[in-house]
């Protein structure tokens, strides 16, 4: 196998991430690598002296929460990782709409450190946006909303597995689409190697 660089390693999960929450699959499994991802994600935006959605976040939360131990890890994160403290330990309440905001942290990081932008990552940026309208910045919603009232209307009162469905859809359309294929920011690697298998 090739040399692997901590970018690759969590482009790689968060790709994977994207597609199986699109293909409405195990929502542990999406959890584990998109929370896997925006770790080291945060790390490289951290040390590169980026400001990340994270970093945006964290200074949103009020003092003594951390975004990290407080909101990704605990306390599933951890329980899906970890036995050694409570090998017999059950959780409840977790819910396949976490997934939405843990892959959105990491796939906006992403775009910051990397001058490239993994495909599915922006597919999965417009998908939230539209899903969740009102966590766009006021000053943008002008310029942003009609265009995702266009591309995906009425997304955010859709029935959830009709909402990944629409996602799927437009990540498969994407992976089509040979002008954005083509342009030197996006970075398709991930989805080229997704889409001939498909």
């Amino acid at each position: 196998m090739s040399e692997l660089t901590k970018l690759d390693v969590a482009r790689r999960q968060l790709a994977v991430a994207i597609r199986l929450f699109f293909d409405d699959r195990d929502a542990v499994s999406v959890y584990t690598l998109a929370a896997n991802a925006w770790e080291i994600i945060d790390v490289l935006c951290k040390r590169r002296g980026v400001r990340g959605l994270s970093g945006e976040t964290q200074g949103r939360l009020p003092e003594g929460v951390s975004l990290k131990r407080d909101l990704v890890n605990d306390p599933y994160r951890n329980f899906f990782k970890h036995a050694d403290r409570d090998p017999e330990g059950k959780v409840t309440g977790f819910r396949d709409q976490r997934n939405d905001h843990v892959i959105m942290l990491a796939a906006e990081d992403l775009l910051r450190v990397t001058e490239t932008k993994l495909l599915e990552c922006q597919v999965f940026q417009t998908w939230y946006l539209a899903a969740y309208p009102e966590k766009i910045a006021p000053e943008a919603a002008g310029k942003v909303l009609p265009t995702l009232g266009e591309l995906l209307p009425g997304l955010a009162r859709r029935p959830r597995r009709e909402q990944k469905r629409i996602g799927r859809t437009l990540l498969r359309r994407a992976g089509e689409d040979a002008e954005l294929l083509a342009n030197p920011s996006t970075d398709a690697s991930e989805s080229t190697r997704w889409h001939t298998r498909d």
